[in-house]
């Protein structure tokens, strides 16, 4: 059993060593308010010995000045408050300066000792804020960031729903477009379609990405869609003349993005009377080539021999090609963010859309693009994703319900 001295001395060494291993700061202050004791944690923090804190008042030594420079008034220390009013005393925005004059952010209680009601001192426990400040600025700064990134984002987003508009539906054929921005926030791409009547009510349809994200490929994205439908509007030249021209006219534009597109004409063969097959007429400039579905869910790529995309060389040639849209079929052009996925190539992600379409090729078109989406791209994606459809119905009967009604601009027979 150990004597009352010897419990005392235990006690003693407790309080030492929890003094000594403790991450606060704690000082030991008498009614003047010099220092009498202070642990190595405070040391730690200010940078000054033991000797030269002992006997001095802490105020002067460590709390002179504010972060401004300004003066300190003693009387307004918490530390000195708690001493005059005997109560504890929080403060949650203090500094302390080291002992090489830098400033230490910290959060301090002083708990004043009572004897004989009479104060007698005062405990100091203080903890240093730097890494806790040093976190709540990275955050700001990371929310800052973020709501930056939205609104960029936002502002890319508006452009490119304003330029992506609702598809015409001329007679006897239904056009269906879909588009679904990328999963990452301020990532939005140059991703488009577009589908217009020519006058002569022969039907174009368009798709394109431009390299790049954000508002940047957003704006080229616009500029090249616009230059597109301005030359392709009013003349039957062929798309891969009008390629040509949208590729000049943005050299001398100066709209320099890089993109890929694909221009199709949906018309009639010139040989035949008006009631006879459609001809698909396209040019393809480095793009995701077109496939035809038939109405049993086989399908076909349109593969041909690759020309330079947009923006590399205005004058290298450009071919045009064509194919049979019978009634029933439809062609169906994509943007790579449908087919293409980290880790596997472009033929494997053309073959897991064609298989997608064997299952819904007899479907309204419609539902076999919601269909084709939600498979091939289930959530966000990595990338944009554009769509354009057109399915060709016979003319000798009522246009299908599903297609919806006719939907023709002013002027356009």
């Amino acid at each position: 059993m150990r004597t009352p001295e010897e419990e005392l001395a235990r006690a003693l060494a407790r309080y030492e060593w929890v003094l000594a291993h403790v991450a606060d700061g704690i000082y030991g202050l008498d009614a003047e308010g010099r220092v009498e004791f202070v642990n190595p944690a405070a040391v730690r923090i200010t940078g000054y010995p033991p000797a030269e804190q002992r006997g001095r008042d802490q105020h002067t030594l460590l709390h002179s000045h504010r972060i401004d420079g300004s003066p300190y008034p003693r009387e307004e220390c918490p530390v000195w408050r708690a001493l005059r009013s005997g109560r504890t005393v929080l403060a949650g925005d203090e500094v302390f300066w080291r002992a090489d004059g830098t400033g230490v952010p910290v959060e301090m209680i002083a708990v004043p000792t009572v004897e004989d009601d009479r104060v007698t001192g005062v405990i100091v426990s203080f903890r240093d804020l730097t890494e806790r400040r040093a976190a709540e600025r990275q955050a700001a700064e990371i929310d800052r960031l973020a709501r930056d990134a939205a609104a960029s984002r936002a502002l890319a987003d508006r452009l490119q729903q304003a330029l992506l508009t609702p598809p015409p539906e001329p007679d006897h054929l239904h056009v269906a477009v879909r588009y679904q921005a990328a999963g990452h926030e301020a990532q939005v791409g140059g991703d488009w379609y577009d589908a217009f009547l020519q006058p002569d009510g022969a039907t174009m349809v368009a798709i394109g990405d431009v390299v790049g994200h954000g508002s940047a490929a957003a704006a080229a994205m616009g500029q090249l869609r616009g230059l597109l439908r301005a030359l392709a509007y009013d003349n039957d030249e062929s798309p891969a003349a009008t390629l040509r021209r949208v590729d000049r006219a943005a050299r001398g534009l100066a709209v320099s993005s890089l993109a890929t597109a694909i221009l199709a004409r949906v018309e009639r063969h010139r040989d035949v009377p008006v009631a006879g097959r459609r001809l698909v007429r396209w040019s393809n400039a480095g793009h995701v080539a077109p496939l035809l579905v038939d109405p049993d869910g086989t399908s076909r790529v349109l593969a041909t021999p690759p020309d330079l995309m947009l923006g590399v060389d205005p004058d290298s040639p450009r071919r045009d090609h064509t194919v049979d849209l019978d009634d029933g079929q439809t062609l169906l052009l994509v943007t790579d963010g449908l087919v293409e996925r980290r880790g596997s190539d472009l033929d494997e992600g053309l073959a897991r859309l064609q298989e997608a379409l064997r299952d819904v090729g007899g479907q309204p078109l419609d539902y076999l693009l919601d269909a084709v989406l939600a498979r091939l791209v289930p959530g966000a994606g990595e990338d944009d994703v554009a769509v354009v459809a057109v399915r060709a119905y016979p003319e000798g009967r009522p246009r299908p319900a599903e297609a919806g009604p006719n939907r023709l601009p002013p002027g356009i027979p």
